[in-house]
């Protein structure tokens, strides 16, 4: 009762004025549902237009029929319905002998379901209250009302004459006051009236990350309730994705998300990464301005492993893996020469495998690197500014493609057999050759000299490389060896996110979909939130390999989708009819989104200062 207190309110026929506060006044108009401009079929949130609206309360009054009350109203209507249909077939009137008899069986197949307590007859009235602060206003607004709901084909009439009675039904009061406005509903048809696509999400804690009417929408990656961390977000080009995921990562620093990676292949996400303080690594297989960046890819990290987690005996575990690390190389040798040679799925021969392993073993050996972490350093002595003698912890040079080259032909004057192919191979991408943007030891050039263990946002932008030749696919296996040793396995506990970009372009390299499996599937014991985001979902439903990382996904995101990617989407995620029809009609920015059970949909929508770095619509002008 006391949120239905005013300063006083003054009822014309048409409208009333209503003041809020002391020198503000709200126009107000009350609508219903007219007894007879119900639809005759409804669907789920069938009132969804009126619930939506801005500015609006609306209230739903039920009052049940007793079964007996019902079964004796259905027959009388039953009664009358025969007589009708028996008086159209006397005067051969085709169409209503046919409209009589469709309500006829439907009467007869209600009255049963409510015989057998499947089912159950009600009174409902729907009754909504439009506020505007302008007459001008909310006469518009009830004809957007009225459109919204002709669309669904129900027909709303104004309370005229009757403001009064019509503003105390949509008061906290639970009678209602206008008369002649209810009708009776069945137990199907009134279920569906109520709002089932929710604007929460039973999270502890999280981000906003949409609104949903005039309320925002939670979201916690890292929930106890989700089974995994993992995230995917699909839409048609011009649906949104790339403000919707920008949003996610911004406003993830918010929840205790504070180290990103992302593997950007447009560029879209350098000014995002700047504007929050990260850094941007341009790989490239030229030079540009006589810098380029370089990741070695036999770099070997400390692997960190929480024992005892959160317990009190909890402590960190540091060791090198090289036994693993050497397995790791092995792989990207194999990449190597499926990239050179153009055949998907190239293997190395047994041959090739086992000098490989030999020659990795003995490298990391010669650089005197053991399982201790401490191996992997040493003290290089260097002077400061002010002439004072100061000892750094550097990481030792490790071994190169070069390196692993050199022993190959050391092994081939040897005499070792079946070793030329290989040889061939390792030279393309040896320094100063087509592709030898990977060897020699790890340089990555970034703005400010950005630390990279403590950078919040890291970009690696690899626009530059050809995405139809050897470089991109190459360049993406290496950077997922160093995501995964230097990113995700060197830092256990921190919340962290590798965001992959146009993830539609990995599909076709089984190396990069065995990473993502990996990571997928791992990611939780790391904790990292693995996050990717594509166009035509259709592209996975067609790969086996890519419907493993599917299921790793306890949260999706769908935005606007193509006609031919619903189908699939309603088949792996068994969503209903109502649901493809949302996502194939959604507007740009709307958004459906599934984290374990629960699903909400949502409008993304970034604040102005957010626009400045969010906005992907080169045609679209942001202000500073």
């Amino acid at each position: 009762m006391d949120n239905a207190l005013n300063d006083g309110v003054t009822f014309l026929d048409d409208y009333f004025t209503i003041q809020s506060g002391l020198g503000n006044i709200k126009y107000g108009r009350t609508i219903f549902v007219k007894p007879s401009g119900y639809p005759r079929t409804v669907r789920i949130n069938w009132l969804e237009g009126l619930f939506m609206g801005n500015d609006i309360d609306v209230s739903v009054l039920v009052e049940p029929f007793h079964r007996t009350e019902a079964v004796r109203k259905l027959k009388n209507k039953i009664d009358q319905l025969e007589t009708v249909f028996h008086s159209a077939a006397k005067n051969e009137n085709g169409a209503r002998m046919e409209e009589s008899m469709q309500k006829l069986q439907d009467s007869k197949f209600l009255r049963d379901q409510i015989r057998n307590n499947q089912n159950g007859l009600y009174y409902a009235s729907i009754t909504a209250t439009v506020y505007a602060d302008s007459l001008t206003e909310l006469n518009q607004k009830c004809v957007d009302v009225e459109t919204t709901l002709g669309g669904e084909s129900i027909e709303l009439i104004n309370a005229y004459g009757r403001q009064r009675e019509g503003f105390l039904c949509t008061l906290p009061l639970g009678n209602n006051f206008l008369a002649n406005t209810s009708r009776n509903l069945d137990q199907t048809a009134l279920t569906a009236i109520f709002p089932h696509t929710s604007s929460k999400l039973n999270h502890t804690g999280g981000m906003p990350i949409g609104v949903y009417g005039n309320e925002y929408v939670y979201y916690n990656n890292f929930d106890k309730k989700l089974n995994n961390y993992n995230v995917g977000i699909f839409g048609e080009s011009g649906a949104g994705k790339g403000v919707f995921v920008k949003q996610i990562i911004g406003r993830g620093f918010s929840d205790g998300i504070n180290r990103v990676v992302i593997f950007d292949v447009e560029p879209e996400y350098t000014g995002l990464t700047r504007a929050l303080g990260g850094c941007v690594i341009e790989l490239r297989s030229d030079t540009y301005k006589g810098k380029s960046s370089r990741i070695n890819p036999l770099d070997i990290y400390v692997e960190k492993e929480v024992i005892n987690k959160n317990t009190e005996d909890e402590y960190i575990q540091e060791k090198v893996n090289i036994n693993e690390k050497v397995k790791e190389a092995i792989e990207f040798f194999k990449v190597m020469k499926e990239a050179a040679t153009g055949v998907a799925g190239a293997s190395l021969t047994p041959t090739e495998l086992g000098i490989l392993d030999e020659i990795l073993n003995l490298l990391y050996h010669d650089k005197g690197i053991t399982e201790d972490p401490e191996s992997l350093f040493i003290q290089q002595q260097e002077v400061d500014e002010q002439g004072n003698i100061i000892w750094l912890k550097k990481y030792v040079e490790m071994p190169t493609i070069s390196d692993v080259l050199h022993e190959i032909e050391k092994r081939m004057k040897e005499g070792t057999p079946n070793l030329e192919e290989l040889k061939s191979v390792i030279t393309l991408f040896t320094a100063g050759r087509a592709f030898g943007m990977f060897d020699g030891q790890t340089e990555l050039i970034t703005e400010h000299d950005v630390d990279l263990d403590t950078a919040p946002i890291i970009c690696f932008d690899i626009s530059r490389l050809s995405s139809n030749g050897i470089e991109r696919p190459l360049a993406q296996h290496v950077l997922n060896i160093w995501t995964w040793n230097r990113f995700i396995k060197n830092d256990p506990k921190t919340k962290k996110r590798v965001v992959a970009d146009e993830f539609w372009m990995q599909l076709k390299y089984p190396s990069m979909l065995e990473f993502f499996k990996l990571l997928s599937a791992r990611g939780r014991k790391w904790n990292v939130s693995m996050t990717i985001v594509s166009q035509r979902y259709e592209m996975f439903h067609r790969s086996q390999e890519a419907q493993d990382i599917i299921a790793q996904l306890n949260t999706v995101a769908f935005l606007k989708q193509s006609d031919q990617d619903i189908e699939p989407i309603l088949e792996t995620f068994r969503f209903s009819e109502e649901v493809g029809q949302m996502i194939r009609t959604a507007d740009t920015g709307d958004v459906l989104l599934k984290a374990g059970k629960e699903i909400v949909y949502f409008r993304s929508e970034p604040t102005p200062d957010e626009w400045v770095y969010l906005n992907t619509n080169q045609n679209i002008s942001v202000g500073s």
